[in-house]
């Protein structure tokens, strides 16, 4: 099978926090999820999706925390497919989005404070290990800082 290598950037501040995840193509999109958080700083105690591109709110395709599709039938996508990201693995993304090199992903975690994060997907690496587990293999930047320190103000 293959490995996919992203080039995880930070929206408001691209070119001083960056994260390269090499992640394998039988791996969940929760498993990605989860180490890309905590590469740049965020919790794992919010809502989030992948979605496409960089139209966050607008992408026609979420893939959603797992739960969270049932938990609001009703859903906040705005017309388009939502899928299960621990059902969904990060080879199964890639057909579906007919993503290739320099193709771009969004990440969106926490939808009140909104922390946005896009993918370029860097490298696809057909004879890599498809079940190898995702890791930050080179990065650039502080991770953020999702909470202020007790006593202080945002």
């Amino acid at each position: 099978m293959a490995t996919y290598r992203f080039r995880v950037k930070y929206e408001h501040d691209p070119r001083s926090l960056w994260r390269d995840i090499v992640v394998g193509a039988d791996r969940t999109l929760d498993e990605f999820q989860s180490v890309l958080n905590s590469a740049v700083g965020l919790d794992q105690d919010h809502l989030w999706f992948f979605g496409t591109d960089q139209d966050y709110w607008d992408s026609d395709v979420q893939y959603k925390r797992p739960g969270e599709i049932e938990q609001s039938p009703d859903g906040m996508l705005r017309g388009g497919e939502e899928y299960d990201a621990g059902e969904t693995t990060v080879g199964q993304m890639a057909r579906q989005l007919d993503l290739d090199e320099r193709d771009r992903i969004c990440y969106l975690f926490d939808y009140g404070d909104e922390w946005r994060f896009y993918a370029i997907l860097k490298e696809i690496n057909e004879g890599g290990t498809s079940d190898t587990e995702p890791e930050v293999v080179k990065e650039k930047g502080e991770p953020v800082e999702q909470y202020p320190p007790p006593g202080e103000d945002w």
